[in-house]
């Protein structure tokens, strides 16, 4: 076996399930640009995410085919299992781009579907791991990854509510199904995002462990803003519907506003992580000006790895769902934030994939 052949193999039997964060990240900037108003960057990265998304489902199957014993040790390893959730919320996203952009119903409703089934598999895979970890300490078993749990729940909710426009006179108690699967999301993410905040805030934690997946601590409320504020509009003008329209809007707006204040934390301690952490000697001047550019600048400095997609996937998502909640709310104040952060969010994306193709490139480099 050539070299070549052997990283290849390698690399579909390691295959790290966090790379499906990078269609998450990708799909949702995509359509939050779209959103704002800039078609042709939306659609750029629409049609690049198409092209992730095959790919890495191409190299998914590979290794169910032919290295399916590595994929079931992942599986049952909990901080691995969190992670293949980004399966299903990948999905979830390109179905909501496939709606979105090319309106797609049939293939969308299909992805959801898949979606759907991949959600089931994986809820069942932790729930057996927690089982076996039942007698670890809760630090040892919760990460800013668990949060996957309660954004993969409200994807799948967020995708059905679109698919209801291709449905002339949705039954009430569609609504109520899609509701309730985002309520149990918003629960789901109450009671996880207790746990993280105690692991962060009321535990010895060293600076080395900050990673990108914390910052879901705000991606998950801003998921869960974006699907409430979605529900809101498609809700029929009933006066029946009009307490849990008023009801489910102010639950989205809570949901807002605890996102919103995570914000200053996650970016002091990346900014603190990037300055800090693997460092010796003095801070190059580029990380300095932008902290973020150890993500795909220098050679001693570069900090990549697949879980960063996990700073993008939020970042992107609270564009969205503060322009969409400007949109239920009524009140187009709200959509300035997203006009400024959206191109921060683009930035941090652009060097994400720098990274990216920079550890692939160096990968397959001579040695």
């Amino acid at each position: 076996m050539s070299r070549y052949q052997a990283i290849i193999t390698n690399g579909v039997r390691n295959f790290h399930p966090a790379y499906f964060a990078m269609v998450m990240a990708t799909g949702i900037v995509s359509l939050a640009f779209e959103a704002m108003g800039f078609s042709a960057i939306a659609k750029a990265l629409f049609l690049l995410n198409l092209i992730f998304y095959l790919t890495l489902c191409a190299v998914l199957v590979a290794r169910m085919a032919f290295f399916l014993p590595d994929l079931k040790s992942d599986f049952l390893t909990l901080r691995r299992a969190w992670l293949f959730l980004t399966f299903v919320v990948g999905t979830n996203t390109v179905g909501m781009q496939l709606f979105v952009f090319k309106h797609a119903i049939v293939l969308a409703a299909s992805l959801w579907l898949v979606a759907l089934i991949g959600w089931f598999m994986c809820i069942y895979s932790i729930a057996v791991n927690l089982v076996s970890a039942r007698s670890q300490h809760i630090h040892e078993i919760v990460t800013g990854a668990t949060l996957l749990v309660a954004v993969g729940t409200v994807s799948v909710a967020l995708l059905a509510t679109h698919l209801l426009e291709a449905i002339a006179t949705p039954p009430g108690y569609v609504y109520f199904a899609v509701g309730a699967f985002w309520a149990f999301g918003f629960i789901l993410y109450l009671v996880i995002v207790s746990l993280v905040t105690h692991c962060l805030f009321f535990r010895r934690f060293e600076l080395a462990d900050w990673d990108a997946p914390y910052w879901i601590c705000m991606g998950a409320a801003a998921i869960i803003t974006l699907a409430g504020a979605d529900f809101v509009t498609h809700l029929p003008l009933l006066p029946a519907w009009n307490g849990i329209r008023e009801c489910a809007l102010w639950m989205t707006l809570f949901a807002w506003v605890v996102g919103t204040l995570w914000i200053p934390y996650q970016v002091i301690m990346d900014i603190r992580k990037f300055t800090r952490v693997g460092i010796a000697g003095p801070v190059p001047l580029c990380v300095k000006v932008f902290p973020w550019s150890r993500l795909a600048l220098g050679r001693q400095y570069q900090i990549y790895d697949p879980p960063a997609w996990s700073r993008v996937f939020p970042m992107g998502m609270y564009t969205a769902c503060t322009l969409a909640l400007a949109k239920a709310a009524g009140d187009e104040s709200l959509a300035v934030i997203s006009y400024y952060w959206g191109w921060f969010a683009l930035l941090i994306w652009a060097l994400t994939l720098m990274g990216t193709l920079r550890s692939l490139i160096g990968a397959f480099a001579p040695e």
